[in-house]
């Protein structure tokens, strides 16, 4: 037997046997519906996660038609897209920790990417581990983003990963990228050498046409192992939870050859910057290597401020080419013909907006809002090609799949079922980047609140949490989020009662930091 099959066969034994072993963790059981909701043919649906990496809310071509990804465009066109859905924490981890368990990242306890925990930490069931217990076959292709060392496939039967095995992302059973292509790895890792910490140094922001084979790029390794999966390795008797999580288009931008002659440099437009004066301090004044992306990009040529916007959106395209593969491979082996859709970042990227601002790690729209589209055979016939405008939330994603596959939700969460009618009152966020306050967001479609707290106040709960700073932005006049209008006294009755629904918010849902 070839080493590549056997370690494919290896890593599904390996990975079923360990997730078997997660803990329950003291909460309230969700499998009382385990035998799933039922289609006019009695067989549950299968469910098909596809997730990106630090992809703006407006870069999909529905909203955006200058960024070409026809594949996530028609599953919208098919589905419902979700334009005012936020991220509950703008940044990997946190956020994918709380999208996965379906809590509040201050519910969860990791609150910054230097933070994890270990299976036996986790305070709930993931969402591929419940999927499991209700007889799904599930199986998981690149980021999960744990940063959790020797911890489980966390109930992915199958499992591959992007990584060298080596890495704080190694996931005990699965199959990780330099078990069957390291020298792939090494040349991806050549390529981007000099990009820095996370890729994101100036060099990975302005990124080149890669020279490394697709089927190189941990990205392409990932998305042929699923194709190759779904050729192979699907069991017909079981529902399947397909997870499909791509690395990009977080910087670097080293993309394939091919995709950024969708674009035309000449027409890429590059916004204006506000005085540094007006937009600062704020919430996110000092974190992530601020300093050095003013240095560089105030003095940037605008030919190299429209290279960076033309492969930061050229990698959406490659990444949306590499769905469109996925979809049509599940297509033609039927899988597609009963199921949900689901597609959504972790969080967005400011490129450069708002004073030289880079990746994430504020809570302004460009960092906090994500795409999702939620789309496929289970959503009803009279939604499909609309746009809901309701607040959504990534700790939706969880109870909207429980509640089509029929599985009971846990209610004491914050999520709710996106295709049912509940209409929330806002969203909210939360950063915790900052040494001495924590920074709370609740937005609406008109408004967004920020609200810096001490953090050593916020020990007794939010009752008598002292407000060190505040942030209001007019979402209508100001979608840009230059004008803080937080003591301005017209805008008082907004901030009085913005103010009141975070905090009853906070004390309702937020376990202490």
């Amino acid at each position: 037997m070839k080493r590549r099959k056997f370690l494919k066969l290896a890593a599904v034994g390996t990975a079923s046997a360990v997730v078997g072993q997660l803990p329950g963790c003291g909460v309230k059981s969700i499998e009382g519906g385990a035998e799933g909701a039922r289609t006019g043919d009695g067989k549950k649906p299968n469910v098909i996660f596809l997730m990106s990496d630090q992809q703006r809310w407006d870069c999909i071509g529905k909203i955006n038609p200058m960024v070409k990804t026809p594949g996530l465009d028609k599953i919208a066109d098919n589905g419902i897209l979700f334009d005012q859905a936020v991220c509950q924490s703008p940044m990997c981890v946190p956020s994918r920790y709380s999208m996965m368990l379906g809590s509040y990242p201050g519910q969860v306890g990791v609150l910054r990417n230097s933070m994890s925990l270990t299976d036996a930490q986790l305070p709930g069931k993931t969402l591929p581990e419940i999927l499991r217990k209700a007889g799904y076959q599930t199986a998981g292709f690149g980021k999960a983003h744990w940063s959790s060392r020797g911890c489980s496939t966390r109930g992915f039967e199958t499992r591959f990963v992007g990584q060298p095995r080596n890495s704080s992302l190694y996931e005990e059973g699965a199959v990780m990228m330099d078990d069957v292509n390291p020298e792939g790895l090494d040349r991806y890792a050549q390529e981007v050498r000099s990009y820095g910490a996370g890729e994101e140094d100036i060099a990975g922001y302005l990124g080149c046409t890669s020279k490394v084979p697709e089927k190189d790029h941990r990205d392409g390794w990932v998305f042929n192992e699923c194709l190759d999966f779904i050729e192979n390795g699907v069991d017909k008797k079981r529902p399947l939870f397909l997870y499909l999580s791509f690395l990009k288009p977080h910087a670097g931008y080293n993309i394939p050859p091919g995709y950024e002659e969708l674009y035309e440099i000449d027409k890429i437009p590059v916004g204006e910057q506000p005085p540094m004066d007006k937009v600062e301090p704020c919430h996110a004044t000092g974190v992530n290597r601020e300093k050095m992306y003013r240095e560089f990009w105030s003095k940037a040529s605008k030919k190299q401020w429209q290279q960076m916007i033309l492969r930061y959106r050229a990698n959406c395209s490659w990444i949306d080419s590499m769905f469109v593969r996925v979809m049509k491979k599940l297509e033609g082996k039927g899988i597609l013909d009963n199921c949900l859709i689901v597609y959504v970042s972790d969080h967005g990227e400011m490129l450069g907006e708002r004073f030289y601002r880079f990746n994430k790690y504020c809570l302004f729209e460009s960092s906090v809002r994500v795409p999702m589209i939620i789309g496929g055979s289970a959503v009803p016939r009279s939604s499909r090609g609309t746009v809901d405008h309701r607040p959504a939330e990534l700790v939706d994603v969880l109870p909207t799949i429980l509640k089509v596959v029929g599985i009971e939700n846990d209610d004491s969460k914050p999520g709710r079922d996106l295709l049912g009618p509940v209409v929330k009152s806002a969203t909210f966020s939360e950063f915790h980047n900052q040494p001495k306050f924590v920074a709370y967001m609740w937005r609406k479609r008109d408004y967004k609140l920020i609200l810096c707290m001490n953090k050593a106040s916020v020990k007794d709960g939010f009752a008598h949490a002292e407000i060190v700073a505040g942030e209001l932005y007019d979402l209508n006049k100001d979608p840009r989020e230059w004008n803080n209008v937080f003591d301005d006294e017209k805008y008082t009755a907004v901030r009085q009662k913005m103010s009141g629904e975070l905090i009853s918010h906070l004390k309702m849902y937020a376990n202490l930091p």
